[in-house]
């Protein structure tokens, strides 16, 4: 038994933009199926098709991707003198935006977690944590220096204090993703530890989201939907918001699939653009001059208003807008990809955050995110460019 435990499994190759897409939509489905909530209407047969459909799609590419591609993932250690000196910046970043906002959410509650935050000081701040996270967990790998694992640590810390819930998970997810990377081989034993342990997460994290949205046990298990089957099962409420967290997506989806009924109009393909392809950091400054209105899409709650990649594309295109989304995202994995082969520096920072983006494709559409392009497409460039000019002044 302990021989058969000690078996090597190769998770490397999972570890596809293509076949995360798949991945995480079938665990989203899966989760749907167990029927936790009311709220969740049945899933039709013309929205399992279209997953279907683009599970094929993706499936096919990801074995092109495989084939064809001269992608080098290498290990190479950076200069830690220049690492020491960013980290710096990202918590000089850190702290004021503190002091400009007068409060620490964790500390003081009686603001809103969502109004927090400087302009451009925050979003610089909140993306280069999530870019450095995966550099710092990187360079402990490669130099076992316990300064690397500290700093990481620390900017986990800060994103916790602060409630971004969502910046953790990033943190979090790419950590997880870049150490199936280096090791490319896993224990069997760490396999099954990491299954028996996902229920501590689960609770872990629906309490902290509980804690940051002051929900109650009333609210959650009444008004946000819990079916008899949740209640029967013995679970902890914590554990049903996990489970709202990773599945109430779809179902805001399904309802824009059952009730929409708008026809097709050259105003539904400008908001299209507008709301799915823009970056949201532009529209909301664009929406009062240009006379535009974020799509009022069907939800199952007003509580939950995540509704995946596709929501919003299908209230105003319906299929077709789903099936342009899906060759849309085809197109940025392409393109990212172009950016870690031709930027090998921080080719391996990118693979992974390209590939935790698509996995957390579920929840929303975080191809229109600034930050995440900036984390994509600009860091790898500008900090390449950054690093290789630095180790030739030290030559």
């Amino acid at each position: 038994m302990s021989e058969w435990l000690k078996k090597k499994v190769d998770l490397s190759s999972v570890i596809n933009p293509f076949y995360l897409y798949c991945i995480a939509f079938s665990f989203s489905l899966l989760l749907y199926l167990m029927g936790w909530s009311r709220l969740f209407p049945s899933l039709s047969v013309g929205l399992v098709l279209f997953l279907a459909i683009t599970f094929i799609i993706f499936i096919i590419s990801g074995k092109v991707f495989v084939r064809k591609s001269t992608l080098s993932l290498i290990f190479k250690p950076l200069n830690g003198n220049l690492t020491d000196i960013l980290f710096c910046i990202i918590i000089a970043l850190g702290v004021v935006n503190i002091l400009y906002m007068g409060y620490i959410p964790v500390l003081d509650r009686s603001h809103d977690y969502r109004d927090f935050g400087m302009p451009v000081t925050d979003p610089l701040f909140n993306s280069l944590s999530i870019f450095f996270s995966v550099l710092l967990f990187r360079s402990f790998l490669d130099t076992r220096k316990k300064r690397f694992l500290v700093y990481f640590i620390l900017i986990l810390i800060l994103q916790l204090i602060i409630f971004r819930r969502s910046s953790v998970v990033w943190i979090l997810a790419s950590s997880l993703i870049l150490l199936l990377l280096y090791k490319k081989k896993i224990s069997l034993w760490l396999i099954i530890a990491v299954i028996i342990t996902l229920p501590f997460f689960s609770y872990c994290f629906g309490l902290y989201g509980n804690f940051r949205s002051k929900l109650s046990d009333t609210f959650i298990m009444k008004d946000l939907g819990a079916s008899n089957a949740f209640m029967n099962s013995g679970f902890s409420y914590n554990h049903y918001m996990t489970y709202l967290y990773v599945s109430s997506p779809l179902a805001n989806l399904q309802q824009n699939v059952d009730h929409r009924k708008n026809g097709y109009s050259g105003k539904n393909f400008k908001e299209f653009l507008f709301y799915s392809i823009i970056p949201v950091s532009f529209t909301l400054r664009l929406e009062k001059p240009l006379n535009m209105f974020p799509p009022e899409c069907f939800l199952i709650s007003p509580n939950l208003i995540a509704g995946s990649f596709y929501m919003i594309s299908f209230y105003t295109l319906g299929w077709i807008g789903m099936f342009i989304m899906a060759f849309y995202l085809i197109f940025f994995i392409l393109f990212a990809l172009f950016i870690v082969r031709k930027w090998k520096t921080f080719g391996l920072e990118t693979y992974t955050l390209l590939s935790v983006t698509v996995s957390l494709l579920i929840f929303s559409n975080f191809l229109n995110r600034l930050d995440v392009i900036l984390m994509i497409f600009v860091y790898p460039i500008l900090f390449d460019y950054i690093y290789t000019r630095y180790s030739k002044v030290q030559e």
